[in-house]
């Protein structure tokens, strides 16, 4: 297939889709408890997923007859992808968005080896298995539906960054200060803030639920401390 500008958005946010449901699936299964809402943004997608399927697709098709090396070069390439990507993410909204601290062979908690195996066998699978299907679908679309589809899905995409991007950078901006500075003052404003009505945060909050979890221990530690004083 011919990729234009078009295709490879498509291609980009049909693999961002997968991803959310790979991942939404995934979690689902670890916690024990039906779980949609992953990443930050408002619609199920992970952009992430997205470049590292685009990547696969435009890069390593030629590894399609070698599955040693495509297993190799898709473990390392979306190990690589995710690394920076964290630490892209991290520095920009000054929050850790996921950390794998807790398994073996971890870099910096950003990547590890369980973690890199699964890409590696993803790829195989994305290469072998998924493009073929993605490759019907977006012939059957003429160049017209094509371009119309993806200008529709890129409006969309962005106008969720943009929503969520902002309430993100709030959220990261007050979180860092919270676990930067130990006085109740700064952490009480930060609590108020998240219990705002917002649909945004709560979703935020169902997401990462490790950063709610810090927050209702807060709380404790807030209550216990007040008892003390009276």
């Amino acid at each position: 297939m011919e990729y234009n500008i078009y295709i490879l958005f498509l291609i980009f946010f049909i693999y961002s889709v997968i991803g959310y449901i790979v991942e939404s699936t995934y979690t689902s299964i670890v916690r024990k408890q039906v779980t949609f809402s992953r990443g930050f943004l408002i619609g199920p997608y992970l952009p992430i997923f997205g470049f590292g399927g685009l990547f696969l697709t435009v890069y390593l098709k030629k590894y399609s007859n070698d599955l040693i090396a495509l297993f190799v070069m898709s473990a390392a390439s979306c190990m690589i992808l995710e690394y920076f990507s964290s630490y892209i993410l991290e520095k920009i909204f000054k929050l850790r968005w996921w950390d794998y601290s807790k398994l073996s062979f971890n870099i910096n908690g950003r990547v590890c080896l369980k973690i890199g195996l699964m890409f590696g066998i993803a790829g195989i699978i994305a290469i072998k298995l998924i493009n073929p299907y993605i490759n019907r679908l977006l012939t059957i679309m003429s160049n017209n539906v094509q371009i119309i589809v993806a200008i529709l899905l890129f409006i969309i995409l962005i106008i969720d960054l943009y929503i969520s991007g902002r309430v993100v950078v709030k959220f990261g901006h007050n979180f860092a200060r919270y676990s930067k500075d130990s006085t109740y003052e700064l952490k009480e404003k930060i609590i108020e803030e998240l219990n705002k009505d917002s649909f945004i945060v709560k979703r935020l909050l169902k997401s990462f639920p490790t950063v709610k979890d810090k927050l209702n221990k807060f709380r404790e530690l807030r209550t216990q401390y007040y008892k003390k004083i009276d």
